[in-house]
């Protein structure tokens, strides 16, 4: 009898295991946008719709909104850009054989570059990056006095010299611009990169942890996004986001 119930207890627990839907498939999509470009606002709202609908089965969208600065001295100075991202945007430009980038491009898992306001090319790079296996991470964020915590855990082996990446991104972001080639909008924006920190690479445990700073100047709605890349401005391994 105790070998009846335990070969049934057995069975009971692989059913549920195989009624269990399976971890969506992280894709990261890196949006390099800018205030100035008039082309850019489609390319925002599709990023946005993407985020909030996640209408892909299957696949958890990741998704980054990059300000570069290259559009400044044409009329508008876009308050959320960076040289950082600009560089970032050169260098997956350079790995992905781009010979001059753009706006709005959107690089999928570092590992594809399409038109950014083109939602067939933008899902069609989705389902060819969901092709290919991901580390597996989990993480936990939590707001310090000097800033935001986090801990990273990979549930398994990630490729030699590969190196994390924490990106702290505001949601809920708004700009009436007054000058440029979208003079007179509000333009909204989902996701904002706010900061890029490099967190090394995963130890011996599996594991990494960083603080990270947060500025003064940010809003409430953030997202901490770490993901798991070849190199910087490689392709990426793997993903995971956490609001905070």
């Amino acid at each position: 009898m105790k070998q009846i119930l335990a070969f049934a207890c057995m069975l009971t627990a692989a059913v549920a295991a195989l009624g269990q839907s399976p971890k969506p498939i992280p894709v990261v999509i890196e949006l390099f946008t800018s205030e100035g470009c008039s082309s850019c606002p489609p390319a925002d709202r599709l990023l946005a719709e993407l985020d909030k609908e996640q209408p892909v089965a299957g696949v958890q969208l990741i998704v980054l909104s990059e300000h570069v600065d290259y559009w400044n001295s044409l009329g508008w100075m876009d308050p959320y850009s960076s040289h950082e991202y600009s560089e970032r945007q050169q260098r997956y430009g350079t790995a992905l054989n781009v010979s001059d980038v753009y706006t709005p491009q959107a690089v999928i898992d570092g590992r594809l570059e399409v038109v950014g306001n083109s939602a067939p090319k933008v899902e069609a790079a989705i389902e060819q990056a969901r092709k290919d296996s991901k580390v597996p991470l989990t993480l936990q964020a939590s707001r310090t006095d000097k800033g935001i915590h986090v801990e990273l855990q990979a549930g398994g082996a990630t490729k030699r010299g590969a190196e994390v990446y924490f990106a702290i991104a505001e949601d809920s972001v708004q700009s009436h611009v007054s000058a440029g080639e979208n003079s007179g909008r509000m333009l909204e924006h989902t996701a904002v990169v706010r900061s890029i920190t490099r967190g090394g690479k995963i130890g011996s445990d599996n594991s990494v942890s960083a603080d990270l700073k947060a500025g003064q100047k940010w809003g409430k709605h953030l997202r901490v996004v770490a993901f798991v890349a070849e190199h910087e401005g490689g392709k990426i391994l793997g993903a995971t986001v956490v609001e905070i």
